[in-house]
C-alpha cells in the first residue's frame, strides 16, 4: 500500500477550508486516493524539524494495487502554494493499515524521523532490532495510541523531494525512517521522552543519527 506525504505552504490568503484546497483533494480522490488527511504542522519540544509558518502536511493513502511507478501526478498545487511542494513515499503492507490509521487519527500525530548516516549498517541485526523496538516500545508509554513505521522509498531527508520527481532509491540508500506515532496529547508525548523506555533505544541509535533526524506534530482532518 502506497502512502504519500506531501508538504506544502498555502498562500497567505488561503486555509484548508478554501475551495482550491478542496479541489486538490477531489483531484486526488479521482486519481485513486481512498483516504486523505490534511493538517497544519506544529513544532515539537524535542528535536523539532524546521517548518514554514502555516505549513501543511497532506497524507494520501492510494488504493491497494497502486505502486510508486503508477502514482498519479498531483493536480492543483501550483495555484495555491507559496513555494515548491515536496513529497515522500512509503510502502506499507495492508495488514499494517489498522495501526497506521490509529497513529494518524490520534489527537496528536507525531512524525518522528530517524535519518541514518551513510555509515549505518542497515543489514546489522542489532540496528534493525533497535529501529523496530523504537516503535514497539511506544506501546509501553502512557498516552500512546498506535502507529507504524517504514523507510522512505524515494527521499533521504524529511524535506522531501520535488512532487514531480519519480525516482526511487535503491534499498541500500533507503535510510530515512518515519514513525507515525499517535498520542493522546502533546504533554503525554513530552512526558514519554523523559522515560527510560524512550532513552533505551535512542541511546543505541544516536551514533547512527544523521542531520535531518527530528520530528513535528500534526492534528489531522480526515477526508474519505
Amino acid at each position: 500500500m502506497l502512502v504519500q506525504i506531501v508538504r506544502f505552504t498555502l498562500l497567505p490568503s488561503l486555509t484548508l477550508a478554501s475551495p482550491g484546497v478542496a479541489k486538490l483533494r477531489q483531484h486526488a480522490s479521482g486519481a485513486g486516493a481512498f483516504r486523505q488527511y490534511q493538517g497544519y504542522m506544529t513544532s515539537t519540544q524535542y528535536l523539532s524539524l524546521p517548518k514554514n509558518r502555516h505549513e501543511i502536511c497532506w497524507i494520501i493513502l492510494w488504493h491497494q494495487n497502486f505502486t510508486a511507478a503508477d502514482k498519479p501526478a498531483l493536480v492543483g498545487l501550483e495555484g495555491i502554494t507559496q513555494a515548491e511542494p515536496t513529497t515522500m513515499l512509503y510502502d506499507f503492507d495492508h495488514s499494517q493499515l489498522e495501526e497506521l490509521t490509529r497513529g494518524i487519527e490520534a489527537p496528536i500525530c507525531e512524525f518522528a524521523f530517524i535519518r541514518l548516516s551513510p555509515d549505518a549498517p542497515l543489514s546489522d541485526p542489532a540496528l534493525r532490532t533497535s529501529m523496530h523496538k523504537t516503535y514497539t516500545d511506544c506501546y509501553k508509554m502512557q498516552g500512546f495510541v498506535g502507529g507504524q513505521w517504514a523507510y522512505s522509498i524515494n527521499a533521504d531527508h524529511p524535506d522531501g523531494v520535488a512532487v514531480s520527481d519519480n525516482k526511487l532509491l535503491i534499498s541500500e540508500k533507503r535510510r530515512l525512517a518515519v514513525f507515525f506515532l499517535g498520542w493522546e496529547s502533546i504533554e503525554l508525548h513530552q512526558d514519554a521522552t523523559a522515560t527510560t523506555i524512550f532513552a533505551e533505544e535512542m541511546d543505541k541509535l544516536k551514533p547512527w543519527f544523521y542531520a535531518g533526524s527530528g520530528a513535528w506534530y500534526n492534528s489531522f482532518q480526515k477526508y474519505d
